[in-house]
């Protein structure tokens, strides 16, 4: 089971570097990882690709379901495949000293994740924060809890977006093609409408001019001109004016007030979880991934 590398890379035989269920591969100049010679090796739960050239986590990496242990440290990883979530089985990952700028979206679903080494990548800084630092063991014990739990948001939210847009746009097809009908049909039919319209119109003016012509000779031109004055004396009254213009005056000033004491207030102290992180930081994360 050897594998012939690229050039300037030497011939690895993968069984031969098999100790007990630990299978290390670390120094070996390898740019691309073996899967295809690893997967066979069932009893290889641990692998060690640690002080390589990798770039790129390919999504046939995720036949290594088997592992429980990886170590991908001082690589040069930029890229980690999407359903890297399917390595349910991993227990450690150490990531150590690469380029990672941000994890897979699946990676909320690694359920038994017990520690994650991130140090030195250049990951978002609120991200950073808002795993923690992975200064000793314990650190990386609570950066592996909080990046899974994080992923799970990331990844529930991104499904959900993506349901409700394609939800939008099935329902803007069958609309689509309703109005086309309509128009079509309204197109058919416009001559013998519109004629019937403008029948509708003329009987409908003539009724409103009788009816007008009946009121004003049945009602007296003092009782007209007394209901007009007694309508400008309301709408012209200057105290109903000057009471209209204090009582909007005081609700600006309210308005204005409330958001100086309230608005400001959220402004500078977001709100907390209970992880202590922001949630603003979470939502400014949550942007990477939902385009």
């Amino acid at each position: 089971m050897a594998v012939q590398q690229n050039e300037n890379e030497e011939k690895i035989n993968v069984r031969d570097r098999l100790v007990d269920n630990v299978l290390d591969l670390s120094l070996m100049n390898i740019s691309k990882v073996p899967v295809q010679e690893i997967k066979p090796l069932r009893r290889a739960t641990v692998l060690d690709l640690s002080s390589n050239r990798i770039t790129i986590i390919e999504s046939n990496f995720t036949d290594l379901t088997q592992l429980t242990q990886i170590d991908l440290s001082k690589n040069r990883i930029t890229s980690i495949c999407d359903d890297f979530g399917l390595l349910t089985n991993l227990r450690r990952l150490d990531l150590y000293k690469n380029q990672i700028t941000k994890l897979p979206l699946t990676f909320g679903r690694l359920k038994n994740l017990k520690y994650l080494d991130l140090k030195e990548n250049p990951l978002n800084p609120t991200f950073k924060k808002l795993i923690g630092t992975c200064s000793d063991t314990s650190d990386c014990l609570v950066a592996a809890s909080r990046a899974v739990d994080f992923m799970k948001q990331v990844e529930r939210r991104v499904v959900d977006d993506r349901a409700k847009e394609r939800k939008m746009r099935g329902e803007k097809q069958p609309e689509k093609q309703n109005l086309e009908q309509k128009n079509g049909a309204e197109d058919v039919e416009s001559p013998a409408v519109d004629e019937q319209k403008v029948e509708k119109a003329k009987r409908r003016r003539k009724q409103t001019a009788s009816q007008a012509e009946c009121s004003n000779a049945s009602q007296p031109k003092t009782k007209s001109k007394a209901g007009t004055k007694s309508s400008g004396q309301v709408a012209d009254s200057p105290g109903g004016l000057r009471h209209s213009f204090l009582f909007w005056l005081s609700m600006l000033v309210l308005l204005v007030g409330s958001y100086m004491l309230f608005g400001k207030y959220y402004d500078v102290l977001p709100m907390m979880t209970q992880d202590g992180t922001f949630r603003e930081a979470r939502e400014t994360i949550l942007e990477e991934y939902i385009k």
